[in-house]
């Protein structure tokens, strides 16, 4: 098998692997049908690796297999600057991928959409439409994807705080 060939499966063993574990809720689909309508090949492999889907560090080795394999269909090309925006569009820093996502009137989403993912931790950002009688309100979704479940977290200098994920997903 050619490393063309090789790549392309282990793609498609990935991309079997999250909508496996998908669930059957609005986001989950919508996450899946952003990477089935990403316009190239790597901008597919950073919504699925930046995707709480499938565990982060499995998704990094395959993401490194890729590039290895067939870095000209899997590497992302850097944005000269002052070009627009595509619509998703992954910056790397460090060890920190951070993908950015334009507003969309269709969706009812006010604003673009962040995410960041380092350290197994993802910190997905945007503004919410409406919550409650507000409108236009901050919203932030945190996945940790750390083998021990622990995450501790702080919110406006209000002390640190404690989230610990068991074995079963719950909050302990």
């Amino acid at each position: 098998m050619n490393p063309l060939d090789a790549a392309g499966s282990l793609y498609e063993a990935l991309l079997a692997e999250a909508r496996q574990w998908a669930c059957d809720d609005a986001e989950d689909q919508e996450v899946l049908d952003a990477i089935e309508h990403a316009p190239a090949p790597h901008d597919q492999l950073a919504l699925l690796q930046n995707s709480s889907l499938v565990p982060s560090h499995l998704s990094s080795a395959i993401a490194d297999a890729l590039l290895a394999l067939d870095p000209a269909t899997y590497s992302p090309t850097p944005t000269p600057p002052g070009t627009a925006m595509a619509d998703p569009q992954l910056h790397r820093v460090r060890n920190a991928s951070i993908t950015v996502v334009n507003a969309s009137p269709e969706d009812n989403t006010p604003s673009d959409v962040y995410e960041i993912q380092v350290f197994g931790v993802s910190v997905l950002i945007r503004r919410r439409a409406q919550w409650g009688p507000a409108t236009d309100v901050p919203y932030i979704h945190i996945d940790n994807q750390g083998d021990d479940g622990l995450l501790l977290f702080e919110v406006n200098n209000s002390g640190e705080h404690e989230h610990r994920t068991g074995a079963g997903g719950t909050a302990a």
